[in-house]
């Protein structure tokens, strides 16, 4: 009884499929529809494979280095400063922050020239490891003799205190041998000065 079920079984996908392979047509369609669905199957499985590889990819970031344009520098002024944090500005030129010098230190005077601007300047200057050393103010065309070392290097930020814009430059006084240094903010020439953002006053 077994065996002849089993041969029942083996025999039923011939009797199933004779129809199908007794016409041509009927037998091209049959492995056209097969074709078909391997195709789907394969392209399925691509596409599975391709969104699975793709958050694996090395995202790639380029990074452009170039100076900030004085136009673009300006949107990051803070306008007219009517007081020096609720005190008042100074009526004539001076330090806001006297520098402390050591005993012995060979001292040059630079002259800070504001002469040729109508407005009034703040001053500060930095050494090369940022530590505030001196705070000048000065008004409008004025000038002022600041000590420095006559050996040392220094970064100077001044801002303008009507418009609030801020500049940087980079200032050795062996380098200034007229003991002058104007401040025009021209970002060419020998005295370059680079506008800068608030926060880096």
């Amino acid at each position: 009884m077994l065996l002849r079920v089993a041969s029942w079984l083996f025999q039923l996908p011939g009797r199933l499929l004779a129809p199908l392979f007794r016409s041509r047509l009927s037998l091209l369609i049959f492995f056209m529809l097969v074709a078909a669905g391997v195709f789907l199957v394969k392209h399925h499985l691509s596409e599975g494979t391709q969104e699975e590889s793709f958050p694996l990819a090395t995202p790639q970031h380029y990074v452009i280095q170039r100076e900030t344009p004085l136009r673009e520098a300006r949107q990051h002024c803070v306008g007219p400063l009517p007081d020096n944090q609720g005190s008042p500005w100074p009526t004539s030129a001076g330090y806001l922050h006297e520098p402390d010098w050591h005993a012995g230190s060979q001292l040059q005077t630079l002259m800070l020239d504001n002469q040729r601007n109508q407005f009034a300047v703040l001053v500060k200057l930095e050494n090369t490891t940022k530590q505030l050393l001196a705070e000048v103010f000065l008004p409008a065309a004025s000038s002022f003799n600041l000590k420095l070392e006559s050996n040392g290097r220094y970064v100077m930020k001044v801002k303008d205190i009507h418009s609030g814009c801020s500049f940087r430059t980079a200032l050795s006084v062996a380098d200034r041998p007229d003991g002058t240094l104007p401040l025009t903010f021209a970002e060419e020439g020998p005295d370059q000065y680079h506008p800068i953002g608030d926060r880096e006053f």
